[in-house]
């Protein structure tokens, strides 16, 4: 009976060791795609109010430059104002906590079920419990992951970007 319920135990290591990899793949291509809409979203009116109230358009003496002048200063001052209503404030470090956490977790499934078979039960339990109250923190604070990453971070699994040259 022990026998069992310590396999069963490393079993639901494996379970939660492959969510965690599943979930963490996913939530470092967000923080990257996160991180780069965050930095156009900074830099693109910094630019555009540049060109805006360049000398280069001012100096032109056509009618239409003061027009695309004036169209570049309201597009730069639209950019905050779209990355708010958007919620397109991502959080980029949140998910990139989120992501080294999980990251961690999927470590500790993995070595506590490599590591344990030979355990018994009672010493492997509380172990094991102790991890799942970190899954459970995390999975509460951390930005819920769309779905498109979520299988972008899958392909790259299937594809054998996170295998590790000590596993073959």
């Amino acid at each position: 009976m022990t026998e069992n319920r310590v396999d069963e135990l490393v079993k639901e290591c494996k379970r939660q060791e492959e969510s965690c990899m599943y979930t963490s793949a996913g939530l470092y291509i967000w923080q990257k795609r996160a991180t780069l809409w965050k930095n156009i979203f900074v830099v693109a009116p910094i630019i555009l109010g540049g060109v805006a109230s360049s000398q280069i358009l001012a100096g032109t003496g056509e009618g239409w430059a003061e027009y695309v002048a004036a169209g570049l200063a309201l597009l730069a001052g639209f950019f905050p104002a779209i990355f708010e209503a958007l919620g397109m404030d991502m959080r980029a470090r949140e998910i990139g906590a989120a992501a080294g956490e999980f990251t961690n977790l999927r470590d500790r499934f993995r070595q506590l079920g490599n590591f344990s078979a030979d355990a018994t039960f009672e010493d492997l339990s509380p172990q094991f419990e102790q991890l799942m109250d970190r899954m459970d923190s995390v999975r509460q604070t951390a930005p819920p992951l769309p779905e498109r990453f979520f299988e972008k971070g899958r392909k790259k699994i299937a594809a054998g970007d996170y295998d590790f040259k000590a596993d073959s």
